[in-house]
């Protein structure tokens, strides 16, 4: 089935619920999801997906209707993001690390017409967080609700997994059990009635600079990513998936759409990362496939039950630096297909995706791999916009066959981020060689030092090239200054904790094998692990303070 559609381009021609139905219908006994020690088939999971359909029907939530979730990683939300895409309404996952001031401003501008939120979770009131966004918000008690600053709100649910009692808000199971019939045929008619180029999804994007945008997407972005990724992965269909990644980001959707939808395989869940409770699933049920960001990697490494010869995963996407797949190559058994990718929310996601049987692994370690089918990709100077030559970093820039179909309700800022060339401006840093993208971090990643634009994710990449046999692990910041303008600060793990010699042994060393801009002005070092944001990728503010702290009594070097 999987290699069929790949080969027929099944992602372009039909909507994520078609496939999905037709994906039950031929493995209707097999195990779809696997969560807390609960196996949910196809066919169940296909069953509580139309009766969650039916429940947002009753609600009056139909096509174009927008569900904001506040989602879990947990079955509760996958179903409800194929019954919300199944009637045609939008699905839209929102991040669980934001405060007020995000809710406050996102919420208005997307106008749910249903809330569904977890009630708590990673220690935080998510119902007590809403009603601080949205004053006034009222709730009756039966799942009605409503709020003068989101007027198109008439419905909010919350999912409890510890059983807490609300109530004000009905539990999401509740909801659905009310259901006493199931309408299939209208069901099946608003699904097969839909189209490819649908919108299906609001998608936030990091909100790095300002409140986060809108992103709006088709069925075809998502179904596409998954489809080139499984292909360049020589996904199979009995592959066991582990998900660590959250519901509200791309990657965790990923996963649903890559193994409920296009492989029919097993998706394995975890309600959060936790490195030693996912080092167990893997061992026990010898999972073979994940994805991961650099973080991800790390911990599952360092976790004390990681044994070499017990890990199965032999399918790993990966996120990060590209040297990152020195870690995963070293933890996989011999053989393991390793790619990294480069993604951004505005193609859905992916836009580049390594090969992994690349035979070069210089290549797989120094790039993100190659643009997908259909994408083109330029570089450009970030202040003129002039192409650079082939070879040198610049911004990012590409269009795309999947792209995503503006920013709801910003047309202006929709319009600025295409150029003249049609091409958008990713605001991503990078060069692309070969026909190979290497990312070197966001713009605001780039530091300008001594007049020279210097990656700072390059320079870790460098550094762990020139002393492999020394460093473990390295992370760059640049620390302001007022005559560099940032003076570049490595943080270095050493192997074994041996002690890291001083900056002038350092920095000689690296002469002649990095450009002199490039060789950090200050080499820290770092024990332990690595600071973490709540996503679970490395905290730089966290390692720039440190850097800034341990810095600022050191004269600079001239």
């Amino acid at each position: 089935m999987l290699n069929e559609r790949i080969a027929g381009s099944a992602w372009y021609r039909h909507t994520i619920p078609q496939l999905f139905a037709q994906t039950c219908a031929a493995r209707p006994d097999k195990t779809a999801i696997r969560y807390d020690k609960r196996d949910i088939t196809y066919q169940e999971l296909k069953h509580q997906v139309d009766r969650a359909s039916q429940a947002l029907l009753d609600l009056g939530i139909g096509k174009g209707d927008v569900v904001s979730t506040l989602p879990s990683p947990t079955p509760e939300f996958a179903i409800l993001y194929f019954a919300t895409l199944q009637v045609g309404a939008v699905v839209n996952p929102l991040n669980l690390l934001w405060g007020t001031l995000e809710f406050s401003g996102v919420l208005p501008r997307n106008a749910p017409k249903l809330i569904v939120t977890v009630d708590h979770y990673g220690g935080r009131d998510y119902l007590q967080l809403l009603r601080a966004a949205l004053p006034g918000l009222q709730l009756e008690g039966d799942g009605r609700a409503s709020c003068a600053s989101v007027p198109s709100l008439r419905h909010l649910f919350r999912v409890s997994r510890d059983g807490k009692r609300h109530e004000d808000v009905p539990d999401f199971a509740a909801w659905l059990e009310r259901v006493q019939d199931i309408d299939l045929p209208r069901i099946e008619m608003l699904r097969d009635q839909a189209q490819p180029t649908d919108i299906q999804f609001i998608c936030q994007t990091s909100g790095t600079t300002g409140l986060s945008k809108s992103a709006l997407w088709d069925h075809r972005p998502p179904l596409a990513t998954v489809n080139f990724a499984a292909k360049g992965l020589a996904f199979g269909e009995d592959e066991r998936y582990l998900n660590l990644s959250p519901f509200y980001h791309n990657s965790g959707l990923f996963a649903l759409n890559l193994n409920l939808v296009l492989g029919g395989s097993t998706l394995y869940l975890m309600e959060s990362f936790n490195p030693a409770a996912a080092i167990d699933l893997i061992n026990r049920h010898r999972i073979t496939a994940t994805f991961g960001f650099e973080a991800h990697w790390q911990g599952l490494r360092r976790a004390p039950n990681f044994a070499h010869d017990a890990f199965s995963i032999s399918k790993a996407v990966l996120a990060g630096e590209p040297a990152t797949i020195d870690l995963v190559r070293d933890m996989c058994p011999a053989g393991a297909h390793i790619c990294s990718l480069y993604a951004q929310t505005e193609n859905g996601p992916l836009i580049s995706f390594a090969e992994h049987d690349c035979v070069n692994a210089d290549i797989n370690r120094r790039t993100h791999g190659r643009p997908l089918p259909g994408v083109e990709v330029v570089i450009k100077d970030h202040e003129t916009g002039v192409r650079v030559p082939q070879g040198s970093p610049g911004e990012i820039c590409y269009r795309s066959p999947f792209m995503f179909r503006g920013y709801l309700h910003q047309p202006e800022e929709t319009k600025r981020a295409f150029d003249a060339e049609g091409y958008f401006h990713s605001g991503d840093y990078g060069d692309f060689e070969g026909g190979y993208i290497t990312y070197l971090g966001r713009l605001g990643g780039v530091v300008k030092s001594g007049g020279e634009n210097v990656s700072t994710s390059r320079v870790s990449t460098l550094l762990l090239e020139v002393f492999g046999d020394r460093f473990d692990d390295v992370k760059t910041v640049g620390v302001p200054d007022p005559y560099w303008g940032a003076r570049v600060v490595s943080l270095v793990r050493t192997r074994d904790g041996r002690p890291l010699p001083g900056d002038a042994t350092l920095r000689e060393a690296c002469k002649g094998k990095m450009a002199s801009y490039e060789i950090p002005r200050h080499f820290l070092s770092w024990e332990g692990e690595w600071p973490l944001s709540p996503e679970g990728k490395i905290d730089y503010k966290v390692l720039l303070a440190v850097a800034q702290g341990k810095t600022g009594s050191i004269s600079p070097i001239n």
